[in-house]
């Protein structure tokens, strides 16, 4: 059955009434897209917008969505709120923000709720639309090197024998380099394949396991380097090629990447399967909406992340079998640096350039976003059937559109190419150019419909967690120990209550699209622990146990029992002073009350105090972000990671409760290199997820500063673009000022020649005077006489041309002047529109640990 059409919004032709009389419905069939989408669009045109709702379209008609985004802004697709109401958007939103502006969170949630019906209900929809987006609609948030969301496991290439080296050995091999280049980047060595000795070797070793059916995990890889099973490489003896020295200083740093907590997080997680993620659920019949974000990698991982996804895709693509309807469609928002000109050949521009040849066969479309067009390689964009160009801001920009228009059908639909310039730089926001050589005419403009999503901007790491928290209801809470003798580890799975168990009183955050039962704060699972530490405003946990959540009522008089024996168990024979921390650490204790009440018990975690220094040389912006983390120590000595929380070290004591108990240390924590690989895994925990956005603007190479509000930073801004349109100024009229000093002076000098010439003129006789003068002195005196005349006469308009020339000349230099000036009076009042959000992130080496310390958790009953 045909798909849906998508319906984007309104369209109108290029010529004619502009008003709302001349719109239409903007309908695009759902196979326009097999044929390749393109998005274009400076900050503030609404491309994110049109990618969201082309994304929203597809789920709506049952087309599996594959997205990446490099940005966060695509996980914005899970703000669907069903009802719209302020309750769904307030746990959203920054108190901060809105305390600035003078206002709460849940006036402007309010607000927001109030402006989305509006917006919606000018598109024709409500919140009922919403509710059916979201009931058919199966989200996966998938985050490679974190466990923000779902992590993926990406050298799945290397540990998981495949198929594809007897189906596809190009593919095949191209995974497995991108796998071996993501390691080698990982220990520091050159990720080459062509140069690198350390890649060419690995590949050898890895190749010749996986075609024989066996992994190559870095456990195998590390035995073959130390025993190669191959005799050469290339040309030359393996010895002879990588010394065995130098094998076992690759070897140890690859063992080191191996035992290290962190490679841990590559190492777990969702399989790299684009089949499996794509794949319909036949029991729900909900539709796949796949997220893969890499907004917190670096440069070159998101390079070798994504060239190994495209190259996963790409095979899956070439197993399908033909056909003219949407199959999948895959949406790369800020393509940027991923698909270069020539020369310039990263590892996702092969398979991305393969997908944009080939996959249209198979009934794949790929949608490809970006601010500038500059920097994508149009000689396969050229070949997308569908285009969408927002305002562009530079002519270099327009220019190169224009052309990719161009080339692709020899016109850009019928549309001169001055004419079509001019239209791309008057273009308001959420309106763009479209040409779809699928569509008759194949050229018109179209306004996009309002998102069903609340575009609401980046998404930083820590909400990407509470976004998979709230993709799916939790667990069923484990049945109550049968005996008490059964009951000391689950009492501790049950009771062990972190810093979660003191947040500060708050009202849990409603997961998208889940609107909360009622005003007030739902009641805490019963016996169950929430698995991450729960935040509270402002992404603080409180150690308070004065305002836990009170423990739940027992069910039963025999259950009631059951727990208290468990408690009385699990105190019993405990210290009530605190264990001897580790050499090096400090004691911190959850506040409490003078006596400690009855029950009151400590639990170790261990704490970091540390400095994330975030720096853009380029920019000049330095920020020193100083945070506390704790997590819980887990029985072998190490921190849980999955449950790390940053604390308020004011609400800390230096001093235990009298009276309270001690749970006793992890006995590894005993030994100094455990107890530095807990520090050094919470440290490197921190450079992982330190980062902070600031507002930029590059044109003028200023940044804002720390603390800075908003509109202190717009108004600076403004006075610097003052600041250099009069500097500017300046230049102008230095720069025109000779030529109209030199004109000037060309006037003064016609002026005189005329004013001579008119004397000349003036003082020889007329027509009649010469008629005199040839009776009186004859005809060969008065044809001397009439000669003068001529020559006067003519002396004269030359002098009146030059002077008319030279005052034209001038008055045009005064206009051009002045049309300088004007423009660059408008500059500070447009200086807010170059203002971006530019998000920093620290390196290893600018996070500094200012102190270790051993954080003494408070909880009322039971175990850790």
């Amino acid at each position: 059955m045909p798909t849906r059409p998508f319906t984007l919004g309104r369209s109108r032709p290029l010529q004619g009434d502009p008003g709302a009389a001349a719109a239409r419905p903007f309908e695009l069939p759902a196979h326009h897209l097999v044929t390749h989408g393109v998005v274009v669009g400076m900050t503030g045109s609404g491309k994110t917008g049109l990618v969201m709702v082309l994304v929203e379209e597809a789920l709506r008609s049952g087309v599996p969505v594959l997205m990446v985004d490099v940005k966060g802004d695509l996980p914005n697709l899970l703000f669907t709120f069903p009802e719209l109401s302020p309750a769904e958007f307030e746990p959203w939103l920054d108190p901060s923000a809105a305390a600035r502006d003078g206002r709460s969170t849940a006036d402007v949630a309010g607000e927001l709720a109030a402006r989305w019906r509006a917006g919606l209900a000018s598109s024709g929809l409500g919140p009922a639309d919403v509710a059916a987006l979201r009931a058919r609609m199966a989200p996966r948030l998938l985050t490679p090197g974190t466990t923000a969301g779902e992590p993926i496991h990406v050298l799945s290439a290397l540990e998981a024998p495949s198929s594809l080296w007897d189906e596809d050995e190009e593919a095949a091999r191209e995974a497995l380099s991108a796998s071996l280049s993501l390691l080698l980047r990982l220990v520091g060595r050159d990720p080459d394949p062509a140069r690198s000795r350390e890649h060419v070797l690995l590949a050898h070793l890895a190749e010749r396991r996986l075609r024989g059916g066996r992994a190559a995990g870095l456990e195998e890889l590390l035995a073959d380097l130390a025993q190669p099973p191959i005799a050469t490489v290339g040309a030359l003896d393996v010895d002879e090629f990588f010394a065995p020295k130098e094998r076992q200083a690759l070897a140890r740093e690859l063992n080191t990447l191996l035992a290290s907590p962190t490679f841990a997080t590559w190492r777990k997680g969702a399989p790299l399967d684009v089949a499996g993620w794509l794949a319909r659920d036949a029991a729900s019949g909900k539709t796949p909406a796949v997220i893969v974000s890499v907004a917190h990698l670096e440069d070159d991982e998101r390079l070798l992340v994504l060239g190994l996804l495209f190259e996963q895709l790409l095979s899956w693509v070439r197993g399908l079998s033909g056909t003219s309807d949407l199959r999948a469609l895959v949406v790369f928002d800020e393509v940027f640096g991923f698909l270069p000109p020539h020369p310039a050949n990263p590892p996702t521009k092969r398979p991305l350039l393969a997908l944009l040849k080939q996959a249209r066969a198979f009934g794949v479309g790929v949608v490809l976003a970006t601010q500038n067009p500059m920097d994508l390689d149009y000689k396969a964009l050229s070949n997308a059937g569908a285009w969408f160009v927002g305002r562009l801001q530079t002519d270099a920009d327009r220019e190169r559109v224009v052309e990719g228009l161009s080339g692709a059908d020899g016109g850009a639909g019928g549309v001169e190419a001055a004419a079509l310039s001019a239209a791309l730089k008057a273009l308001p926001p959420r309106t763009f150019f479209v040409r779809n050589v699928h569509m008759q005419p194949p050229s018109f403009l179209a306004e996009t419909r309002f998102s069903l999503s609340w575009l609401r901007g980046p998404v930083t790491r820590r909400e990407l967690g509470r976004l998979v928290r709230g993709m799916s209801p939790p667990p069923p809470a484990p049945d109550a120990p049968s005996s008490p003798a059964a009951t000391p580890k689950a009492a501790g799975a049950a009771a062990a209550p972190g810093p979660a168990a003191a947040a500060r009183s708050s009202t849990p955050a409603t997961p998208p699209g889940r609107a909360p039962a009622s005003s007030s704060p739902p009641a805490p699972a019963p016996s169950r622990a929430a698995p991450h530490a729960a935040v509270g405003p402002g992404g603080t946990v409180v150690l308070d146990p004065r305002r836990a959540p009170p423990a739940p009522a027992a069910h039963t008089a025999k259950a009631a029992r059951r727990g208290e024996a468990a408690r009385e168990g699990a105190g019993a024979g405990e210290p009530t002073a605190p264990p001897p921390p580790p050499e090096g650490w400090r004691s911190l204790y959850a506040h409490a009350p003078a006596a400690a009440p009855e029950g009151f018990r400590y639990i170790p975690w261990v704490a970091v105090s540390v400095v994330a220094h975030l720096r853009d040389a380029k920019l000049g912006v330095t920020l020193n972000q100083s945070q506390l983390l704790a997590a819980p120590l887990l029985p072998d000595g190490r921190p849980d990671l999955s449950r790390v929380a940053r604390l308020d070290p004011s609400l800390l004591s230096a001093s235990p409760a009298p009276g309270a108990r001690f749970a006793e240390l992890p006995a590894p924590l005993a030994k100094r290199t455990a107890a530095q690989a807990a520090a050094r895994a919470l440290r490197e925990h921190a450079y992982r997820t330190a980062e902070a956005t600031v507002a930029v603007h590059k044109e003028l190479g200023l940044a804002q500063a720390e603390g800075e509000p908003p509109e202190a930073f717009a108004a600076r801004c403004r006075a610097a673009a003052a600041r250099l349109a009069a500097a500017e100024q300046q230049q102008v009229i230095g720069r025109f000022a000779p030529r109209i000093a030199r004109l000037g002076e060309r006037i003064a000098a016609a002026k005189a020649r005329h004013d001579q010439a008119e004397a000349e003129v003036a003082a020889l006789p007329g027509a009649v005077g010469a008629a005199l003068l040839g009776l009186v002195a004859g005809r060969d005196t008065a044809r001397r006489a009439g000669t003068q005349r001529d020559r006067a006469t003519a002396k004269l308009e030359r002098a009146r041309q030059e002077w008319t020339e030279a005052d034209a000349a001038l008055r045009d230099l005064q206009a051009a002047q002045a049309a300088e000036l004007s423009a660059l009076e408008q500059l500070p009042l447009h200086a807010g529109e170059g203002i971006e959000a530019k998000r920093l992130v620290p390196r290893k080496n600018d996070v500094e640990v200012a102190f270790v310390a051993l954080a003494w958790a408070a909880t009322l009953a039971g175990p850790a």
